[in-house]
């Protein structure tokens, strides 16, 4: 019997109840998303002679061989050319990315194309500090941000901005990403399946309540006045996007969402680029929380219930903090050395109800594309995916707590590449392999049913970790055949 078994207990069963209140959320926009009525953003088509300027601001970071394409897509914009200004942020640090940025410019710019290049030697805020350094040479009334792997319509600025210019009071417009290599792989076709259900159920979900529908990074218009009044972007947080559009809503401005406006993207390939993109975006929603909590919980200008459904929001990530805490105070008792009483039993029950049956709804309310064979293959993968990330998501929001900063890493799309070398502390997915082996053995000497209510956890880092191993083989390879 452990000394200290009631503060044990005491901490599971709190972290137990905050991980059901963490489902509970998942839920309740499922069942605003499936009962509350669709909405479309008012506004009607203007003349080409009322159109205002627009900048499209493209933020690369040795991508340089997106340029060429994404500059096609910027290009095919109906828009007036003398009312479309076009801004390359390069910040790249590989010369040769750089010099195809600045070739495509070049071309652009004997055609008589307003884009200019911007590369700054010193990435000071990052991608926030590249885009408010464009911000400063233009005067344009409308910001148009992509990043470089999104392929915009033709139309896309015609659907945002009208709607921009018949409410004056809506700071920005975000449309919806789609997926250009989807079908590729089972990781793909589970990123697809994770992002589709943020854009489609909790970002529909948000729009129809009224709520604020944060700005995704890219595929969305700005008005410019907003972010200025929200007080421009900001580089301590690693989510600069979630940061203005929150401060711009305490300002008093409205967002919008175009769920039938879709623009594809591509999707990591690698295991080790997505670990790496959700590990950047769980710290940026964590650093959110502390950052603007307060000063959201103290404004006037939002209503107690949206302040507590943008607590949920910001707070979401932090589950996997909680999670991995739950499972190293969880050991004690499936070892034997603590005996849980009645209250922690029936608060462990329903936790692991909700934790099944909140994503698994919530992945499915996303579309049933190909099957339903294909979409139960999809949410298992997702389940399992996510659940595998725990100690890099973990990490991510203990650093947050801690106020430990780290730079904002690009999330690489192509094939497995080598990282910055804070990247690969932990090599070839070694520490989830680690973690996933030795609590199966531990599971297994103590209370070998246990394995059950752990399988989830268990199978994720296995996945992860193997996944992970079987990249850094690939990358072993492409640097053996390059030397």
């Amino acid at each position: 019997m452990l000394a200290a078994e009631p503060i044990v207990e005491l901490l599971l069963t709190l972290g137990l109840i905050l991980l059901a209140i963490s489902s509970l959320n998942l839920l309740g926009l499922m069942f605003a998303r499936l009962v509350t009525p669709a909405r479309r953003l008012p506004g009607a088509p203007h003349a080409p002679a009322q159109l205002p300027s627009v900048l499209v601001q493209l933020p690369l970071f040795n991508e340089g061989e997106l340029i060429d394409r994404v500059l096609e897509a910027v290009m095919a914009l109906d828009w007036p050319r003398d009312r479309l200004q076009i801004q390359v942020l390069d910040d790249s640090t590989d010369a040769y990315s750089l010099s195809l940025s600045q070739r495509a410019v070049a071309r652009l710019r004997r055609e008589g194309v307003q884009i200019e290049l911007l590369h700054r030697i010193k990435r000071t805020a990052f991608k926030a500090g590249a885009l408010a350094a464009g911000l400063e040479r233009s005067d344009a009334e409308f910001v148009a941000i992509f990043d470089a792997d999104f392929m915009p319509s033709a139309e896309f600025l015609r659907k945002t901005i009208d709607p921009l210019l018949a409410q004056p009071d809506l700071a920005y417009v975000q449309a919806r990403w789609a997926h250009s290599n989807r079908d590729e792989s089972l990781l793909t076709r589970t990123q697809a399946r994770l992002l589709d259900s943020h854009f489609q159920v909790e970002q529909e979900a948000r729009w129809r309540l009224g709520l604020p529908v944060p700005f995704n990074g890219t595929c969305g218009v700005w008005r410019r006045r907003a972010i200025d009044d929200a007080g421009g972007w900001q580089g301590d947080t690693l989510t600069e996007d979630l940061d203005l559009s929150l401060r711009a809503r305490l300002r008093g401005w409205r967002s919008g969402f175009m769920k039938d406006l879709p623009v594809p993207g591509v999707l990591p390939v690698s295991v080790r680029a997505w670990r790496t993109q959700q590990f950047r975006w769980t710290k940026g929603f964590a650093q959110c929380f502390f950052k603007l909590l307060p000063t959201i919980w103290a404004s006037p200008a939002l209503p107690r219930w949206q302040k507590l459904m943008i607590s949920f929001q910001l707070g979401q990530p932090l589950a996997f903090l909680i999670g991995a805490a739950c499972v190293v105070l969880g050991l004690p008792f499936i070892a034997g050395a603590a005996i849980p009483g009645e209250a922690l039993s029936r608060v462990a029950i329903v936790t692991s109800m909700l934790g099944f049956a909140a994503p698994i709804g919530f992945l499915t309310l996303a579309g049933i594309r190909s099957g339903p064979r294909a979409t139960a293959t999809e949410v298992a993968g997702a389940l399992f995916l996510t659940t595998g990330l725990l100690l890099s998501n973990a990490r991510a929001g203990l650093e947050a707590l801690l106020g430990y900063r780290s730079p904002f890493v690009r999330t690489p799309k192509g094939a497995v590449t080598a990282g910055p070398s804070r990247m690969v502390r932990w090599p070839n997915g070694l520490l989830e392999l680690s973690a996933g082996l030795g609590l199966l053995g531990f599971a297994l000497l103590e209370e070998p049913v246990s394995v059950i209510y752990l399988v989830m956890v268990i199978g994720g880092l296995l996945g992860v970790g193997t996944l992970q191993f079987l990249d850094g083989r690939a990358l072993s390879k492409q640097t053996n055949a390059g030397s």
